[in-house]
């Protein structure tokens, strides 16, 4: 019977005037000290059998590191709670902010358009009503995303099919609540296509895992050493998906 470690009694880093607190457990799957920085918190995660003392000295190692990261992670954080359709606002984009630019569309166009030319260029129809401007641009912009998503989708699927040696029967975005991918009996592998928003490499980690189910329909040893042998830094790509999603999941 696998017993998970209870988490151990919080940690105070302080630095300056400020005081985070960290959150350490133990891992049986931990391989070494690492850790970790959302929204939600920081959290170090050591191997089962790792002294106190040990992660105390991580710690001071790495306090500026961490004060610095849980800066820059409460600002991104700011920043998604901010979101908005407005010039100067900003859309996460390939793990990316990039800054909207919205102006008066061209004269014919009764759609919104969006395009991606330094910023993220919206147009939006003068005829529109004023109620339906927010509506009309946000339905907009996530259908570029989703276009942008399935052309990731598309590149990337096929550059990790051959070098899997597999093929998939299709390629298709998916909004699925519970899952960022999957990979059906039919061979149809699915993506998120919110994954337009993550880092591009979390988003390619994903392909190429649903592709490796090709080969091995389960997570056993053979589907890990399969995957490492194609992309070795698998486990820091889906490391950077999980941080990513917690941003998300703390909006």
């Amino acid at each position: 019977m696998n017993v998970t470690p209870a988490p151990m009694a919080p940690l105070d880093l302080v630095i300056g005037d400020t005081v985070i607190p960290i959150t350490a457990r133990h891992s049986a799957r931990a391989k070494r000290q690492r850790l970790v920085v959302t929204p939600a918190g920081v959290t170090l995660i050591a191997p089962v059998g790792t002294p106190e003392a040990a992660m105390r000295q991580l710690l001071k190692q790495k306090r500026r590191w961490v004060f610095d990261a849980v800066q820059a992670v409460n600002e991104r954080h700011r920043a998604l709670l901010a979101q908005r359709y407005a010039s100067g606002a900003k859309l996460q984009v390939r793990g990316r902010w990039l800054t909207l630019a919205l102006h008066e569309a061209a004269p014919g166009d009764e759609a919104v358009t969006v395009a991606l030319r330094g910023q993220v260029h919206i147009g939006v129809p003068n005829t529109l009503a004023p109620d339906a401007r927010l509506p009309a641009i946000s339905a907009a912009v996530d259908a570029w995303l989703r276009g942008r998503a399935q052309d990731d989708l598309d590149r990337l699927g096929r550059l990790w099919a051959d070098r899997l040696g597999v093929r998939p029967t299709a390629l298709r975005l998916t909004d699925a609540r519970a899952r960022w991918g999957s990979c059906g009996r039919d061979g149809v592998v699915r993506v998120h296509w919110r994954l337009a928003q993550a880092p591009l490499v979390a988003m390619e980690y994903v392909i190429a895992h649903e592709l490796t189910h090709l080969r091995h329909r389960h997570h056993g040893p053979a589907f890990w050493l399969t995957l490492a042998e194609q992309m070795p830094d698998w486990s820091t790509r889906k490391a950077l998906l999980e941080r990513w999603e917690v941003q998300r999941r703390e909006l």
